[in-house]
Parts: C-alpha cells; sequence; structure tokens
C-alpha cells in the first residue's frame, strides 16, 4: 500500500509513475553512479535512458562533455533498475 504512494518524476520527460519503475542515478566526482544514499539524486525512466535530452542533461550535471556522456551511458549497467 505504501509503495503506490512513492511516485517520482523522469527528470527528462516529466513523466509520473512509481519510484521501484525508475532508475534513480546520481553524479559523483563527474561520474555516473547509481544512488548510494549519500547527496542529490535525480530519477530516469527506462524510455528516456538513450534520449539526446538526458544526454544534455548529464553533461550539465556531470560537467562532462556530450561525447564522454554517451560512452558513460554505453558502459553503464542499467540492467541493475528494476
Amino acid at each position: 500500500m505504501e509503495n503506490e504512494k512513492l511516485i517520482r518524476m523522469c527528470v527528462v520527460c516529466r513523466k509520473r509513475d512509481k519510484q521501484y519503475l525508475l532508475n534513480r542515478l546520481q553524479c559523483i566526482e563527474n561520474q555516473l553512479k547509481t544512488f548510494s544514499g549519500e547527496g542529490r539524486s535525480f530519477y530516469v525512466c527506462s524510455e528516456c535512458i538513450n534520449s539526446k535530452k538526458f544526454i544534455n542533461f548529464l553533461s550539465k550535471k556531470c560537467n562532462k562533455s556530450k561525447e564522454e556522456i554517451k560512452k558513460l551511458i554505453i558502459r553503464f549497467p542499467f540492467s541493475i533498475s528494476h
């Protein structure tokens, strides 16, 4: 019952969904990582992971070029998410 109340928003498309359906990520020391439990984080839905808007968002958030972000996304294990 409580999980139904945990609604979060994708930073790219602004779609609201249940927390367990979204990927929770963060940029620590200019690196993209899954949420470690400390610091600020953001949610992104599975549909937006490879979008241009997400790449633009990450390039600003992680202070990296778009080419570096594309390489990070390719190597990032998004299969960890639910």
